[in-house]
């Protein structure tokens, strides 16, 4: 009874602290929605989050809810605190691979998504592809703003090709694959999305989308197993057919859709607007990338001529110091020379002079050893006449 008066709206009218941005009819929508997850323990992503407000409101609103987990491009997002531990917040680009794993950290799979995030075309075609295998059989994809998809800024236009709108209602043919009577897949049908927004989509979950729910700017997704989102037998109840007796005998039948190969409108690949719009974007694609590769071409050009400037420059300063090198060897080797001169001009004199000196040793050593042997000579004959003398002296007294 609580939860009955207790509406979504009243919720947001009663919320005081973060800030929510919604729109009235999606409060409205919202509560009707919810209502059959309102006690359960759910499990809920929220692309998008501004303040924070609305991850609170959730709280308030899912009162049994397991994990809420909110997700913004805004860094700023990081320093949001809340009270209610259910409440994480992953300040990221949802569109990813790090920010999906940090995700679902917090949680495997979720019972609601909500993409209240860029509003860009793009960004809704790759959040769906990113994030709807991880909703529960019964669970809720909700994509919001949807009227952006009406706006150029927003890469849309009412008869956009590759607009949001486009491809939620492309989506929603995959519903009723099993009578399309040709032989394609339901990735067939939507490969001119993933090929333009560079995502992939598998095929079995695709097989996973019960219904699809398109409201003022809004789209609501249910997801439920695939055996749950065909067509079925034929129940036929009563007996009594009156006017169409054959129907009974359809009980418990199959439809079997006629075959569509012939069908010009089954077979084409692509609408031709849509295939027009492929071909001047693989033009405007190629014409881009060559005035990429022009550019880069012109910057490798100014590159190699600032480079050849550059050595160049080295060239002229090398050759220069090698100059002054040069120059400074030869002042040097001048200056060197002219010292050795004058060393070797103090030197040639020390050497004369000490040839001086020798030769006046040697020419003093030889007087003195003319005089030693004519002092000796004169001893020797002043002892030869003493010898004569004593001799003569000898012989005079043997006379005697």
């Amino acid at each position: 009874m609580q939860n009955q008066i207790n509406t979504l709206k009243n919720v947001f009218v009663e919320h005081r602290e973060k800030v929510s941005d919604k729109w009235s009819a999606y409060v409205a929508e919202y509560d009707r929605l919810f209502q059959v997850y309102r006690d359960q323990p759910i499990r809920l992503l929220e692309i998008g989050v501004q303040n924070g407000g609305s991850l609170e409101i959730w709280g308030k609103f899912f009162t049994n809810a397991e994990k809420l987990v909110g997700c913004d491009i805004n860094p700023d997002c990081a320093q949001l605190q809340f009270d209610d531990p259910k409440i994480v917040i992953v300040a990221a680009n949802a569109n990813t691979d790090e920010a999906q794993q940090r995700i679902l950290t917090h949680s495997s799979s979720f019972d609601l998504i909500i993409d209240d995030g860029s509003h860009q075309s793009g960004d809704i075609v790759h959040s769906f592809a990113r994030y709807f295998d991880y909703l529960s059989d019964g669970g809720l994809y909700v994509a919001e703003d949807l009227h952006c998809s009406y706006w150029q800024e927003f890469e849309g236009g009412i008869f956009h090709p590759f607009s949001s709108m486009a491809f939620l209602k492309r989506l929603a043919d995959t519903i009723n694959h099993e009578h399309w009577g040709i032989d394609r897949t339901r990735c067939d049908l939507l490969r001119s999305f993933t090929r333009k927004f560079d995502t992939t989509l598998n095929e079995l979950t695709l097989a996973h989308i019960h219904s699809i729910e398109f409201l003022n700017s809004m789209c609501v997704i249910k997801k439920a197993a695939p055996d749950d989102n065909i067509l079925g037998t034929r129940f036929i109840a009563g007996t009594n057919a009156l006017v169409c007796k054959d129907i009974l005998q359809a009980r418990g039948t199959s439809r079997t859709p006629p075959d569509q190969n012939t069908n010009k409108w089954s077979t084409r690949d692509l609408p031709i607007e849509e295939e027009l719009v492929v071909r001047i974007q693989e033009v405007d694609s190629l014409n881009h990338a060559l005035s990429a590769r022009d550019e880069e071409i012109t910057k490798l050009s100014q590159a190699h001529a600032e480079r050849e400037r550059e050595l160049q420059e080295r060239l002229l300063a090398a050759q220069q110091e090698l100059q002054n090198i040069e120059q400074s060897w030869v002042d040097r080797a001048a200056v060197q020379e002219r010292q050795l001169l004058q060393e070797k001009a103090v030197l040639q004199s020390q050497i004369d002079a000490l040839r001086q000196a020798l030769q006046a040793s040697e020419q003093e050593k030889l007087q003195q050893r003319m005089a030693s042997t004519e002092q000796e000579r004169a001893a020797s004959q002043a002892h030869a006449e003493r010898e004569r003398e004593l001799h003569e002296m000898l012989l005079a007294a043997q006379a005697e």
